[in-house]
């Protein structure tokens, strides 16, 4: 099978870790803040934990992509080493000459902490990201831990952030550890992709590698989310075998029925009756039932769509635009230029026109789509015109929409939420509206009364709030502005974020709203009035200030310039 026969310019469920495939949900966005904020001024120690294949080495890949200023990295992919060998390590990723092997445990010391006040003095900062540190041994852990007595009387000079599996939480536990865990100053364990993160996250690889990504139908994307439970690295598998299973048939688009057998090859069959091997098979038989369960109650859903299927020609998918819409393709051709598209900075108050045309489910299934565009080249127009309402132009891959909002001063969200965390959130969202098994994206840009305005990336349309509600599962992507100082505020932190976290709790306690303050600490009075803020509009109660949070603090007091979903920018 050669992934070209499918229109892709490479393979999409590749799983090795290329950080152009990074899909930042909502956890795998909070995790790369949480590495983003130990590399910062006061990062301190950061651990991150998550189960086998749900994307840490993918984030650490990205974390080396994002090319911070004045930030030096040492990055150890094989920690099973002795104290002198990791120290060594460390000393090879960072470019410090050292005498030998045999290797002195006190020189290499030594030679490490002169290029880290060096560093420290060109105004820079070192940080070591340990991967698989699950493997770990206690000694090198303890001598992890001197390092990070390596400070100033006001910084420390080492960074450290660990990456492992759920072992590292258990590892850490340890009563002769406690020291080492004491010093960790942020913690985020990474989850398995929800149902609607997993769909979201098998169409952004199709479109990174080229292909419209309505190759699935929904039902084999839920499919694909019960077999694998969400885990990316399992996703990959699973597809990259369901796309041998579409090759083979001749088919134009992605069943459950292929889901499930490219599952089955997967699973092979199992030989040996050792009590391990019974427990596995029974589960096995139940996950098997349950799928095929699921897949016979949707499978009538995937008749219709079938049958047009069958009338149409062997083409998998066409991903060029079509010649009959000249007009489409120079915008697309104005986009890739990295020129403005119209859609700029605007409130929902400018935008509230009498004659803008009604929503109608026939968008969906027009001729050549519903915009007449490739999937792919809609993301790319949507994304840019999100960027206009912010006042940002972005070149490059817009299609790569969170990681251009950090080129610009943004920060990107993705989750899921209903109608009331939309109007809380109140920004302009992106988002996919469904009929059946046909979706499509569209730009949410503005609240005019019990109606939305929405950009389909061809024209605008006003859509009844029942309506959209019955077509959105409630996924969405937005962009935000963080506060000076960082997109990630808790223990450990100091400085400007942390004055400006103690003035928008203020304001929400309806008190006073403190003056000019010094270097400002994340004390634990701040972290308690925090967790009740959270309490209070429904967060986890976590006392870190992350995307969501910061985010409800903002709409306290907003920027003129924020655009908003209600005109209160």
């Amino acid at each position: 099978m050669k992934f070209s026969d499918f229109g892709f310019q490479e393979n999409p469920f590749s799983i090795t870790p290329d950080p152009r495939y990074l899909f930042l949900s909502r956890g795998h966005e909070e995790s790369l803040a949480h590495l983003i904020y130990g590399t910062g001024p006061n990062g301190g120690f950061v651990q991150l934990t998550g189960e086998v294949g749900t994307g840490k080495t993918m984030l650490v890949r990205s974390l080396l992509e994002q090319k911070l200023e004045n930030v030096d990295i040492a990055l150890i992919l094989n920690p099973r080493l002795s104290r002198r060998d990791f120290m060594a390590a460390i000393c090879d990723e960072l470019g410090i000459s050292y005498e030998g092997p045999p290797y002195q445990l006190k020189q290499l010391s030594d030679d490490l902490s002169r290029y880290l006040l060096k560093t420290h003095a060109q105004g820079r900062h070192t940080v070591v990201v340990i991967d698989e540190a699950q493997n770990l041994s206690p000694r090198v852990l303890e001598q992890i831990r001197l390092l990070t007595n390596l400070e100033t009387s006001r910084h420390k000079l080492l960074r450290i952030i660990l990456v492992g599996q759920p072992e590292l939480q258990q590892l850490l536990a340890r009563k002769d550890l406690r020291q080492v865990d004491q010093r960790i100053t942020a913690r985020y364990h990474l989850s398995p992709l929800s149902r609607q993160e997993t769909s979201r996250y098998i169409r952004h690889r199709l479109t990174v590698a080229g292909v419209n990504d309505n190759l699935f139908f929904p039902s084999a994307l839920r499919l694909v989310h019960i077999l694998t439970g969400g885990v990316p690295r399992k996703i990959n598998t699973l597809c990259e075998r369901t796309l041998l299973a579409v090759f083979t048939s001749g088919s134009k688009r992605v069943r459950p029925r292929m889901v499930w057998r490219a599952w089955r090859e997967i699973k092979g069959r199992r030989s040996g009756n050792s009590p391990l091997q019974w427990v596995g098979a029974g589960a096995l038989l139940f996950t098997s039932a349950v799928a095929v369960w699921w897949m016979l109650k949707y499978l009538e859903q995937d008749s219709n769509d079938l049958q047009a299927e069958a009338n149409t020609d062997g083409e998998i998918i066409q991903i060029t635009p079509s010649p009959a819409q000249p007009e489409k393709a120079a915008s697309l051709a104005t986009l890739e230029k990295g020129g403005q598209l119209d859609g700029g900075l605007q409130t929902a108050k400018q935008s509230d026109e009498p004659d803008l045309p009604q929503w109608s489910d026939s968008l969906l299934s027009a001729p050549g789509g519903y915009s007449g565009l490739p999937g792919a080249d809609v993301k790319r127009i949507l994304n840019q015109k999100l960027f206009n309402l912010w006042d940002r132009s972005v070149g490059g891959d817009v299609a790569d929409i969170c990681r251009q909002a950090l080129l610009v001063g943004l920060r990107c969200l993705s989750g899921v939420t209903n109608w009331e965390g939309l109007l809380r959130l109140d920004r302009p969202l992106i988002c996919q509206l469904q009929s059946g098994e046909t979706s499509s994206p569209v730009l949410v840009k503005g609240v005019l009364g019990d109606e939305l305005l929405v950009d389909d990336a061809n024209a605008e349309y006003r859509i009844g709030k029942d309506a959209f509600s019955e077509r959105w599962q409630g996924d969405f992507v937005m962009l935000w502005r963080p506060p000076e100082g960082g997109a990630l505020v808790g223990p450990g932190s100091s400085g400007e974020a942390v004055t400006w976290l103690r003035k928008r709790l203020s304001l929400a306690d309806g008190e006073p709203v403190p003056g000019v303050v010094g270097l400002d600490h994340f004390e634990n009075d701040l972290k308690l009035r925090l967790q009740r803020f959270q309490e209070a509009n429904g967060l986890m109660a976590d006392g870190i200030a992350g995307a969501w949070t910061m985010i409800l603090l903002n709409n306290l007091s907003l920027p003129a310039e924020t655009p908003t979903l209600q005109g209160g920018g």
